[in-house]
């Protein structure tokens, strides 16, 4: 007897034992142990940080929204009804707004109109649909409803998302349907003032896997995890199988706001360059066409466009293949404006002075077994170097090539920033690297010279002829100046600042530029008065192993007033049809555009 009593005392201990080394297990080993196993944790999406222009005008926003959720085991009608009820509400949006791609209304063009550029509202539709959009739009109902039915039936579930980013409208509607279980979050949405004003340059919000917001492109993409901001969470207790504990604690931590860019942008000079370059494209018959204006002296982006564009507010509704900065993610061979390059070499190493005379230059010559020639088949014997750039002549430039050799030249393409990104602060920035050295031929080495056979970005381009602008100094690009995150600010400075010429080279080939623009091919479409330094750029687009004879890229970069320049500018176009050349058709864009800025800026005309 005593026997089995202890027997029966010794499995009680042992049971007694088991239970707590199971509870131990499961409070301190198991991977469902503390907050993984108590917890059914919901994320609440933050809000993002504002993109301001420079006069604080906001270019991105927030507006407001809501996410929709539901508690299935408070629900009190059926999930099917409940969906067939909910779903029309959630893609009526969808179908009542057209994608807009407004530019701001005219203003005038002066320092004092900086706060007086308009802002546009998104437009809405309430046309009737196509036979073909109401089928498509019944498909999608149908699809959500069964979605939201298989949600809305899971009783394990103490939380479950329904939609996000509904309008405050569609909010009041379903409220109005006095749903139990059903409640709402903040959950803002990307709103755009100025509409599809630098739209690839700020980039848009989309949703990753997930679901969660992400940045895509531009400011956006670049800075995502800065503007992003911390998501907040709802929480509820579950039992060691993941079941609620419907006696358990509630807890909900609210979402922190992402911090704010305040960027270069003018949103005056962004409107002039704007409204210019989609004029030009549908002018030139182009097949796009891309501006960007800098500050020479800071390197900051005063305007970025690129035209066709798109709406960020309605990024879906059009092509992909808009979304992205050709400035900085497009490679393209510059052409005659790499001759400014060149010349910036030989000149800062002494092997020619502007006044250097080319005793090869009375007709084409013979290099490795190929031809060059002039663009225009007309030669200059006895040109000086000035004379070349006024000419754009391949051949004064093949001449200068020797002179400098390979060595110096291809270390000059380095220092002038090519072959690298120039560290803009923009999502989509492509290096465009340069072949290795060993790998140039003769050959290589003279079409080089005129910017043929080598690859560059608008952006390095213009960081190049930037640094001739401002005395020598190479200075990387920047589009935010500062961020602002719960009011502490950060300044961003210029990756590089680096002298690279000196400025005895850099008023040199200054000089040369003004000669070109002022005798050169496109000195008709010069605004008179005003001393502007320049240089057009055709080039032919590389296909297959050759050039196709009848596509160009037709560019044009300079800075003005040549003496203290204001800003340094780009104009690029892909494919023009009514002219191939860049002094037809990119020069006229670069001086009217310029016309404008000396307007805005006040600057007066020469005497």
């Amino acid at each position: 007897m005593i026997d089995r009593l202890n027997i029966f005392k010794f499995l009680i201990f042992v049971f007694a034992l088991a239970i707590v080394a199971r509870l131990f297990y499961w409070q301190f080993l198991s991977t469902y142990s503390g907050r993984n196993v108590y917890s059914q944790e919901n994320e609440i999406p933050p809000t993002r940080g504002e993109i301001f222009a420079s006069d604080n005008f906001p270019l991105v926003t927030n507006q407001e929204a809501f996410l929709i959720y539901a508690k299935p085991k408070e629900l009190k009608e059926d999930p099917a009804a409940l969906a067939k009820k909910i779903a029309p509400f959630l893609i009526s949006e969808k179908y009542a707004r057209p994608p807009s791609t407004e530019a701001p209304p005219d203003f005038e063009l002066t320092k004092s109109s900086r706060a007086g550029v308009g802002s546009v509202g998104q437009a809405t539709n309430s046309a009737a649909l196509s036979p073909e959009e109401q089928k498509q739009k019944d498909g999608e109902i149908k699809n959500i409803e069964a979605d939201l039915t298989k949600k809305l039936s899971d009783k394990n579930l103490f939380w479950v998302q329904i939609a996000r980013k509904i309008t405050k409208d569609i909010k009041q509607k379903i409220e109005d349907l006095k749903i139990a279980g059903f409640g709402f979050e903040s959950d803002d949405k990307r709103l755009y003032p100025e509409a599809s004003m630098a739209a690839q340059l700020l980039g848009f919000v989309g949703s990753d896997k997930f679901g969660k917001d992400i940045g895509y492109f531009g400011l956006e993409g670049y800075y995502d995890k800065q503007i992003r901001g911390k998501p907040g969470r709802i929480g509820s207790e579950k039992d060691p199988f993941g079941f609620p504990i419907l006696v358990g604690k509630y807890r909900e931590v609210k979402p922190q706001k992402g911090a704010s860019l305040y960027t270069t942008l003018d949103r005056v000079v962004q409107f002039i360059v704007e409204q210019k370059l989609a004029q030009a494209v549908e002018r030139y018959g182009a097949k796009d066409g891309s501006v960007i204006v800098v500050d020479p002296k800071t390197g900051h982006i005063l305007a970025m466009a690129t035209y066709p564009n798109y709406n960020p507010a309605f990024f879906s509704e059009f092509d992909p293949k808009l979304y992205r900065n050709p400035v900085v993610a497009d490679t393209y061979e510059p052409g005659s404006t790499f001759k400014l390059v060149t010349m910036s070499a030989a000149l800062e190493l002494s092997v020619v002075g502007p006044e250097t005379r080319c005793n090869v230059c009375s007709g084409p010559r013979q290099i490795g077994g190929f031809e060059i020639s002039t663009w225009n088949k007309k030669y200059y014997p006895d040109t000086t170097m000035t004379e070349v750039i006024q000419h754009s002549d391949n051949i004064g430039m093949t001449f200068v090539a020797d002179k400098l050799g390979l060595d110096r030249l291809y270390s000059y393409i380095n220092k002038f920033g090519f072959g690298r990104k120039t560290g803009i602060d923009l999502q989509e920035e492509t290096p465009a690297p340069i072949r290795a050295k060993d790998d140039w031929r003769k050959i290589d080495l003279a079409t080089a010279s005129f910017g043929q056979g080598i690859a560059v970005t608008p952006i390095q381009m213009l960081e190049a002829v930037g640094a001739i602008a401002n005395g020598g100094k190479l200075i990387s690009p920047k589009v935010v100046a500062k961020i602002v995150d719960r009011g502490q600010e950060e300044l961003i400075r210029p990756d590089l600042e680096k002298q690279i010429i000196s400025p005895k080279t850099a008023a040199q080939i200054t000089e040369m530029m003004v000669n070109a623009v002022d005798h050169g091919e496109a000195q008709a479409f010069k605004p008179q008065g005003f001393r502007i330094a320049g240089k057009t750029g055709t080039a032919q687009i590389p296909l297959a192993g050759h050039y196709d004879p009848n596509k160009t890229i037709a560019s044009f970069v300079g800075f003005a007033p040549a003496d203290d320049p204001k800003f340094v500018m780009i104009v690029r176009f892909t494919e023009p049809t009514s002219s191939p050349f860049g002094s037809e058709t990119a020069a006229p864009t670069f001086f009217a555009i310029a016309k404008d800025l000396f307007n805005y800026y006040g600057i007066p005309q020469n005497r």
